[in-house]
Parts: structure tokens; C-alpha cells; sequence
């Protein structure tokens, strides 16, 4: 019986805690699913609503534990896999809530032999967001490296097998960028039929300091040696501008998408 091993590390993230969590509750497919919430901070809020929502995971048949870990993401991450039994994974942001079926489908998607080895649901915007938020991750989740890549925002699986292709997570920004970079475009998928939905950065102020921590996520990655074998940077700017002027309606939006970047790109990035 296939398995799958789900990550949430979590951050100052009592009040976000609740999307994925309560998403993973409401799967339909429910058995053989291990679910690690690895809180990286030393609040006490973090810790006790990870262990409040626990019980609400368990009784949908989903095997669940909390547990503390050093301060930061990736080593939040490394310790829960650690703990997880072999088998495909999802690594879930604290915010990304699944569709119903997402589990399922990915875990079909994912299984030995269709060829897949690292998959995400479709993206999708939580409602409320501001109308620049909208506007960038309108033209964000439309352009041809996005979708090629596939670049993700939150949630993404890897197979078993894919999993077994590095040994433990480096201290980067960009985790999901470096595990994708492990598979070749063939590997990788998108299921369409499936979604997450996040919680994006709201706002001009927002958007910049998430750009500038992008900014210093591809430089860490560029800095990397060796780096795993299927880097896919080079061709990120490909087809953009073409994506950009083929529909007149969107260059509203495309113009906030380009002044957030370039306004990244001037301002000073902190270290």
C-alpha cells in the first residue's frame, strides 16, 4: 500500500496552522497518510494550536505528531522527515490548504511506474487578497516558467523513488526550487485536477519583501556544489514577454507584475 509522509513546518503560524491541517482532515483519502508538524520557533501560541488541531487530524484516520524543533524552516523540515516512515512525501506550507482529493490524486499521480516524480496541485489565491495581489499572481501563475517548471508556492509531492535522490535538505530559501531541480521536465507534472490555495503576500510592501527573499534564494542556489542535475534557471525568462503582450486584457495586471519586479530589483536586499 502506497504511503505518503507529510511535512508542515511551521513558523509563528497559529493563525495559518488551521488551513492546512483542517485540509488534510477533510481528505478522501485518508489511510496511510503520516503527517509530522515540525513548529520551528520558540512561541508557545505556535506550539499549543499544532497540538490543538492534531486530535481534529487524527480522527480522520491520519496518523499525527507535533514536535519542536531548532529555529528555521529547513531545520524544521529535515527533522520531520526524519521521522517519517519511507514512502512518497508532500511538504505542505502552514497556509496551503488542499483540495479534497488532492491526496489521493497525487499519490495516483505519483505511484511507481507512471514516470512521475515530483507533482503539484494547481495554485490558487486565497479570496480577500488585494487588488495588486490579485493582479501579480494573475500574470505570476500564467507564465510559461511557472508552468513548465512547475514552479510551486506552497505545496509539492515528490515520489518515493524521487525522494531517495538526496540524502538531507540544505539550509536554503528555496527548498522547493532545489528539489525540483532533481528531476527532469519529464518528471514533473502538474495535476490540473487538483489545487492549493495559499495565503500570498498582500500588498506592494508584502510583494517586494517576498521578491527580495527570492532574490536571495537564487543567489544561494546559485552559489551552490555541486548542484543537483537538472537546474532549470537559464530558461525562466523564456516566452515571458511574448506571454505578456499575447492578451491585451491582462496588461493591467502585467504592468503591477513588472513594476513589483522592477522595483525588486532596485531596492536594497537585506542579507
Amino acid at each position: 500500500m502506497a504511503r505518503l509522509g507529510v511535512v508542515i513546518p511551521t513558523h509563528h503560524g497559529s493563525t495559518m496552522l488551521d488551513r492546512s491541517m483542517r485540509s488534510l482532515a477533510r481528505q478522501t483519502r485518508t489511510r496511510d497518510v503520516h503527517v509530522v508538524v515540525a513548529v520551528n520557533d520558540d512561541r508557545a501560541d505556535s506550539y499549543d494550536r499544532a497540538v490543538a488541531l492534531a486530535p481534529e487530524v487524527r480522527a480522520a484516520g491520519i496518523e499525527c505528531i507535533v514536535i519542536r524543533t531548532a529555529p528555521g524552516r529547513q531545520a524544521g523540515m529535515r527533522a520531520a522527515d526524519r521521522l517519517l516512515p519511507p514512502g512518497a512525501r508532500l511538504y505542505l506550507d502552514q497556509d496551503a490548504a488542499l483540495s479534497p482529493s488532492a491526496v489521493a490524486t497525487l499519490l495516483a499521480v505519483l505511484a511507481p511506474g507512471t514516470g512521475i516524480h515530483f507533482a503539484v496541485p494547481r495554485f490558487r489565491l486565497a479570496p480577500g487578497q488585494s487588488a495588486v495581489t490579485q493582479a501579480y499572481y494573475r500574470i505570476w501563475r500564467e507564465l510559461p516558467y511557472v508552468r513548465r517548471s512547475p514552479a510551486t508556492c506552497g505545496a509539492y509531492a515528490v515520489s518515493a523513488e524521487g525522494r531517495s535522490r538526496w540524502d538531507v535538505l540544505p539550509d536554503l530559501h528555496s527548498d522547493d526550487k532545489w528539489v525540483r531541480w532533481h528531476f527532469a521536465p519529464f518528471e514533473r507534472r502538474v495535476v490540473s485536477d487538483e489545487w492549493y490555495q495559499v495565503v500570498a503576500p498582500d500588498g506592494v510592501a508584502d510583494l517586494l519583501r517576498a521578491r527580495r527573499r527570492y532574490q536571495r534564494g537564487n543567489r544561494e542556489l546559485g552559489g551552490l556544489t555541486p548542484r543537483p542535475p537538472y537546474p532549470d534557471d537559464h530558461i525562466r525568462h523564456r516566452g515571458v514577454v511574448k506571454s505578456l503582450l499575447a492578451k491585451p486584457a491582462a496588461w493591467p495586471a502585467a504592468a503591477v507584475f513588472l513594476a513589483v519586479h522592477a522595483a525588486g530589483r532596485l531596492t536594497p536586499t537585506r542579507r
